[in-house]
This record gives C-alpha cells, structure tokens and sequence, in this order.
C-alpha cells in the first residue's frame, strides 16, 4: 500500500515535506510552487528486500528517490546474467533516466535491503524539464555526479587490488577521518552483493577480505566491522591518493 510523502493535516509536516525536497540535487534552487508540485504527487512505499521496482526495457510510468534502505541497479545480458551497475542508497534517484531512453527503463531494480522509496510522475518531470531551465540544469548535474562516481569506481577497479577495493568499500562507510580510532560498522548489504559491487567473484572476496584482516587488523564479525585505526586502513589502500578519490565522489 501507497500514501502520500506527508499528511496534508498540518502546516508541520508539509513543511518537512518541502525541507526534504528542497535539499536534494534534483530539486535544488527551485521555486516553491514547483516543489509543492513534486510533494503533493509523492507516494511512499515500504519496499521488502528482494522486490522488483522495474525491469530493463519496460516502459517507465514513475522514478523514484531512495528514503532508507539499498537498492541494486543491474543489467541482464541475453545470457541471462545480472550485471550489477550501482548499489544506491537514501538521497538517490533512480528511473529518471527513462525520460531520456524513449520513456523505458534503462537497467532494472531491486531492493537490496529493506527500502523506503518515493514514487512520483515520470510525466510530471517531463513537465518541469520543458518549462524550467533550473530543473534542466539539477537533472544535468545529477547524471554527471552519476557517470562521475562511475568513473571513479572504474579507476579504483584498474588501480587496486581486491584487498584495496574492499578497504575502500569500508572506508566510505566510515565517520568522518577526523574519528581514528574503534570505528564500528555495519555492512549494508550482503557480502555477496558486495563482492560483485566490487567487481570481484565470492571466492576471490573472502581471499581478499583475510589479506584485509591480516594487514590492517579489521575484524568482522557477521555484518558487524570493527577498525581499530582508520589511518592503518586508509593507508593500506594508498593513503592520499584514496582521500583525493572519496572527496571526489
């Protein structure tokens, strides 16, 4: 079952309502009546690990925005095999691309883990897209931050070894550097899904994650990951250079 982002009982809530739109890139510097638009039409929706959002090549009646949760975007070739493209988590927008593919979904996607996500009106974007330059521009800027950390990724994948990606992986989900220190994580996702995030198969990960252990002194323990020292980590996979690269994405 569907209901609206907020209930329209209170001044409060459609205020947090607007809040939340207003700081994300895709509706950023536009004005308040454009982003009531885009609030009034939101629909959330609780959304179960394993569930299907869309598939590759259907026609695209909605896009969504992740609340909480992770949702995998992946390819099938004509072999039958997923190809996973990005693991994307709250924040993100997903389906809006479709505008830009003959109104059709480019990859498909699948609820990773417990989710919350808005649906909203492919057509009502298609709609402020032709009469704002604004939204032309935040659509812009939201696809090339998309290819930016795509490329970025591509470079970790040719630069590092499978220890150093997983190190990276753990180091973006990290507090701030400035916390050295009895670091405790969760992973967001299966281990599995990680590894083939990562471009890696399953036996080549748990390799890789027992070099990871013996070298920086991680320990893992279920989903739990426990860094004792942030910097022994960051420096294993190359110190300055990685920092540069997390800035960037």
């Amino acid at each position: 079952m569907q209901q609206k982002i907020s209930s329209p009982k209170t001044d409060a809530n459609q205020h947090d309502s607007l809040a939340y739109f207003k700081n994300l890139p895709l509706f950023a510097n536009l004005p308040r009546e454009d982003i009531e638009s885009f609030s009034n039409a939101a629909r959330v929706s609780q959304c179960k690990k394993g569930k299907v959002l869309f598939i590759e090549d259907e026609k695209a009646d909605f896009f969504y925005i992740i609340l909480s949760g992770w949702i995998r975007l992946f390819h099938t070739t004509e072999e039958g095999e997923e190809i996973n493209l990005a693991i994307l988590t709250s924040g993100n927008a997903i389906g809006e691309s479709a505008i830009f593919d003959q109104g059709r979904y480019s990859s498909s996607a699948q609820v990773a883990e417990n989710a919350q996500v808005l649906s909203l009106p492919l057509t009502l974007l298609n709609e402020h897209l032709r009469m704002s330059q604004q939204m032309a521009f935040n659509m812009l800027t939201v696809m090339t931050q998309y290819q930016r950390r795509h490329a970025i990724q591509m470079e970790l994948y040719h630069l590092y070894s499978a220890p150093q990606r997983i190190g990276c992986f753990l180091l973006g989900l990290c507090p701030p550097l400035e916390q050295l220190d009895g670091v405790k994580i969760d992973l967001p996702y299966d281990k599995s899904l990680i590894a083939s995030a990562l471009g890696m198969q399953g036996a080549t990960f748990s390799r890789a994650l027992n070099i990871l252990r013996q070298q920086t002194g991680i320990r893992i323990q279920g989903t739990r990951v426990t860094v004792d020292s942030i910097k022994r980590l960051l420096d294993f996979v190359n110190g300055c250079y990685l920092e540069t690269l997390l800035k960037k994405i």
